[in-house]
């Protein structure tokens, strides 16, 4: 004997399965816009922005010279990479001893390398430094502009020495499109205390 389920009963399994199926569809559509939308906003929050722009107008070829030591001196090249989002930095000084492996000093010119930029989550310029002098480690220093000084100005903490940890700050002035100074400061008591002052020139874009 056959049993034959009531219309109704097929129409209200199907009405169920078609709000199962709709349901599904728009659980991965709004899924599928969560993912766009996270998307979208990372990707610009990786753009070059206004702030961006006042790095561009540190870039070219500068003179740099120390403005109490004479024999402090050479040259810095700013450019910009991946299209304005960082900026690269190779400085080249006077000759010195620096250490190498074995114990060793080998006497060349001093080399240093930064990349600079500014974090756009974090609303903070960004600058990480080595060199081939002083400082096993990578220095990373974070930093605001004020635009009414054209100054930026860093913050870092090093340890050079194992267990000696100094607190610095670097405040860089823009005087004109081909002039910058740039004041290194050392905590010192609780006191900023001025240990350089260098002087740049522009010499090329």
């Amino acid at each position: 004997m056959k049993i034959i389920a009531p219309v109704w009963h097929v129409m209200l399994l199907i009405c169920t399965l078609a709000g199962f199926t709709a349901q599904a569809q728009q659980k991965t559509a709004d899924s599928s816009k969560k993912v766009g939308d996270v998307m979208t906003q990372m990707l610009d929050y990786s753009r070059p922005g206004k702030y961006h722009a006042i790095l561009g107008k540190l870039a070219g070829t500068w003179h740099f010279q120390d403005a109490k030591l004479s024999f402090v001196k050479g040259t810095l090249i700013r450019k910009p990479i991946y299209n304005g989002r960082f900026y690269m930095i190779e400085i080249t000084g006077g000759k010195l001893k620096v250490p190498v492996a074995d114990g060793q000093m080998k006497e060349e010119a001093y080399q240093g390398m930064q990349i600079e930029g500014y974090d756009n989550p974090a609303a903070k310029y960004v600058t990480v430094s080595i060199n081939n002098h002083i400082g096993s480690d990578i220095q990373e220093e974070t930093g605001d502009y004020d635009a009414a000084k054209k100054q930026f100005t860093y913050v870092s903490e090093t340890e050079l020495i194992a267990g000696t940890k100094e607190k610095n700050k670097r405040i860089l002035k823009i005087i004109d499109e081909n002039h910058y100074i740039e004041e290194y400061y050392q905590q010192q008591d609780g006191k900023d205390v001025k240990v350089r002052e260098l002087d740049y020139t522009k010499t090329g874009d």
